[in-house]
């Protein structure tokens, strides 16, 4: 919990008295109000649209806070334990939200509410209510709650949604949240860039599609929504960049776009079930796209994938992806945010023509028996006791590394990084078990405690730590 201290510094009255002279004294004459300058006119017409934003959102914009339970010691009067009282409800953090439907449904950012026992969301009108968890993605630093009033009813105000991939650098923009804890506070900005990638040091997972911003957004922020001048939600705040930890000009909020998916996403499973084109992807070089600006190129194409089903092929350059213009960072972003199920088209450059292909992706968890673990950056699937027996291992029961992601955790590794081929038997004192045991196992771990992976590489056997 933060505390800000706030201090007043008032200089003495300064006392003035005017003294007229009678002879001094004039007629009285109307002259006319000097005219106001365009420059004038233009800053108040801005400043009637950031109250014209403030007024509209504000009764939308909710304070978060998150409660942990906490284990209370009772001591005697030297201040020694002699037993343990009922545990106690007390705040973990605090952070912003959005009511996003008129049930009461309040988007805001993952870490926000990470590890909460209970949740309250307190209104602009001061109203407060308990909340409860609808789902979260860690990897994108999302989660969605539902407000849950006494009757069970209730209607509440909610903010649009805007097309992030139609603001330009240069635009203005505010943010709404409740920083330090603080009320509702309104700073304006503009978009000073788009495609950022960050990784947030309490997430410790990196964003690939970032939208930096200068209106001020402090600790408290997080969650609260960047709006354009009608509005509509833009972005989720979710970082800074600071040197001291407070507001030093650069914020970083999800898009709208990527927000909207992953919340339509959570609402529909409980979490975010994600894509699975089946392509190996790398930035292309300047000449693979020959004056097309930039694309990412397809290197390998997985055997009975939707990619090979759709036609694309090693060599092929993608430009596009649901008609935005993609980097190696976004098209991957894009993929894992879509559910399964989700149509495509797809913008090919092949040997100087540019096509469109149509794709249906599938299901990347479950996709040829493997998982991806975005908790620690790894893809796995289950050991079978044919490849044991084979690398002359017997009674060994767990899952296999077949991908590891040189931005993730395990590759950050001690005292050495994992490695396509390690073989996980455990995590802590729990046995590894199946791929899809090993992925609700390891996305429920406290990193910052450190968790120990038993692994057998090379026949031998030790022990790997990840910790934040």
């Amino acid at each position: 919990m933060t505390t800000t201290l706030l201090r007043a510094l008032a200089a003495p009255a300064l006392a003035v008295t005017l003294f007229a002279s009678p002879a001094a004294a004039q007629p009285d004459t109307q002259s006319a109000p000097a005219p106001v300058s365009e420059d004038v006119l233009f800053a108040n017409r801005l400043s009637k649209a950031f109250k014209s934003v403030a007024g509209k959102v504000e009764p939308s914009v909710v304070h978060i806070t998150s409660l942990v339970r906490q284990q209370q010691i009772r001591t005697d009067f030297f201040g020694r334990p002699i037993g343990r009282a009922a545990p106690r409800l007390v705040p973990g953090g605090l952070g912003s939200g959005v009511i996003v439907a008129a049930e009461g449904l309040v988007l805001t950012n993952n870490h926000v509410v990470q590890g909460a026992d209970e949740l309250k969301v307190k209104l602009f009108d001061g109203r407060e209510y308990p909340a409860t968890m609808v789902g979260s993605d860690a990897p994108t630093d999302l989660a969605v709650l539902r407000i849950v009033t006494p009757d069970g009813s209730g209607s509440f105000p909610p903010v649009p949604f805007a097309d992030s991939e139609k603001l330009d650098v240069g635009e203005w923009v505010v943010a709404i949240g409740s920083p330090f804890g603080l009320s509702n506070t309104v700073t304006a900005g503009i978009i000073s860039a788009k495609g950022r990638s960050v990784t947030p040091r309490e997430t410790g997972q990196t964003q690939l599609d970032f939208i930096q911003t200068d209106a001020a957004i402090n600790p408290g922020n997080s969650g609260g929504p960047l709006l354009n001048l009608q509005g509509a939600i833009v972005g989720i705040n979710s970082a800074i960049a600071s040197r001291t930890g407070g507001y030093d000009g650069i914020g970083f909020a999800i898009p709208a776009n990527t927000a909207r998916t992953v919340m339509e996403n959570i609402i529909a499973n409980g979490r975010v079930v994600r894509g699975w084109l089946g392509v190996g992807l790398a930035d292309a070089r300047p000449d693979e796209v020959a004056g097309f600006g930039q694309g990412v190129a397809v290197r390998e194409v997985t055997r009975e994938s939707p990619a090979e089903q759709a036609g694309l092929k090693a060599g092929d350059v993608i430009l596009k992806f649901k008609g935005a213009p993609m980097n190696e960072a976004r098209l991957r972003q894009a993929i894992g945010i879509s559910a399964p199920g989700t149509k495509a088209d797809i913008e090919v450059l092949r040997d100087g023509k540019v096509s469109t292909l149509s794709v249906a992706l599938a299901d990347r968890d479950g996709a040829n028996g493997a998982f991806t673990v975005d908790a620690i950056g790894v893809s796995v699937r289950t050991l079978t006791e044919a490849e044991a027996r084979a690398m002359g291992y017997r009674n060994v029961a767990g899952v296999i590394v077949i991908g590891v992601d040189a931005r993730g955790r395990a590759a950050r590794a001690t005292p050495v990084a994992f490695e396509p081929g390690d073989i996980i038997v455990a995590v802590e004192d729990a046995p590894a078990g199946d791929a899809r045991d090993f992925l609700r196992l390891a996305n429920g771990l406290d990193y910052n405690k450190g968790v120990a992976f038993s692994v057998i590489r090379d026949t031998q056997r030790g022990s790997l730590l990840i910790r934040d």
